[in-house]
């Protein structure tokens, strides 16, 4: 699809997408997955060129990046009240998880405000702030405030250096954005299988090792006790 194309398209749907693909961000670790400001600095383009309501347009960025925390947070306090529930057995964030507890610890309450404006922390700080019983008034004053200066700010830049964005975009093309996208998801799975498999490795090492030693404890006995008849 042409980028002068989409731009005549543009019309109510893409306040939804806009919405949709800034909540989902921050909701159940998607905003490994879904590009939120590419969208929103596209979006904030078209604005500038009168073809969307900037106004509108910054209230639903921020109303879905309060909407995309709260349905983070919201998950993790379902997974810390009911650890052996199935969907808590499902989720295993890893590393990232790790990192954002990490960050939380590190800057109490203020890690919600900064971990907004750090992409990779971004989708995992929600679940972690739930997970870890972070009181929710405390939690939601901070989303508030980052969604707030995120938002209108990406609104803002989007809106004012629109031309050069939508440059870029006639320069590059969608095809190749789609696809730096799609490669960025095929590395991510390459990743975590690669993890996987050395888990998987390291899990049957152990298991070998452990199956020696025992072996060994076991001979060494009749070793001794042959060696005594002998005797």
């Amino acid at each position: 699809m042409n980028i002068d194309a989409l731009i005549e398209a543009a019309g109510w749907w893409s306040y939804v997408v806009v919405f949709a693909m800034t909540a989902a961000e921050t909701s159940a670790f998607l905003g490994l997955l879904v590009p939120g400001e590419t969208a929103i600095l596209l979006a904030s383009a078209i604005a500038g060129r009168g073809d969307l309501n900037v106004l509108l347009l910054a209230a639903l960025v921020v109303a879905g990046g309060v909407t995309g925390d709260n349905l983070g947070y919201a998950l993790g306090r379902r997974c810390k009240r009911r650890p052996h529930a199935r969907l808590a057995r499902r989720i295993r964030p890893g590393n990232g998880m790790r990192r954002a507890q990490d960050f939380l610890l590190r800057h109490g309450g203020m890690a919600v405000f900064i971990g907004r404006f750090i992409g990779f922390v971004r989708a995992f700080l929600p679940f972690a702030a739930g997970a870890s019983g972070m009181p929710y008034r405390r939690f939601f004053f901070f989303s508030t405030l980052a969604s707030l200066v995120w938002g209108i700010g990406n609104v803002l830049l989007g809106y004012f250096a629109g031309a050069v964005v939508t440059e870029l975009l006639h320069s590059v093309g969608l095809i190749a954005v789609a696809g730096l996208a799609a490669a960025g998801v095929v590395a991510l799975a390459v990743v975590r299988l690669s993890r996987r498999r050395r888990r998987v490795v390291r899990a049957r090492s152990t298991v070998v090792a452990s199956g020696g030693a025992t072996q060994a404890s076991v001979q060494e006995p009749l070793h001794l006790f042959t060696s005594s008849l002998e005797g």
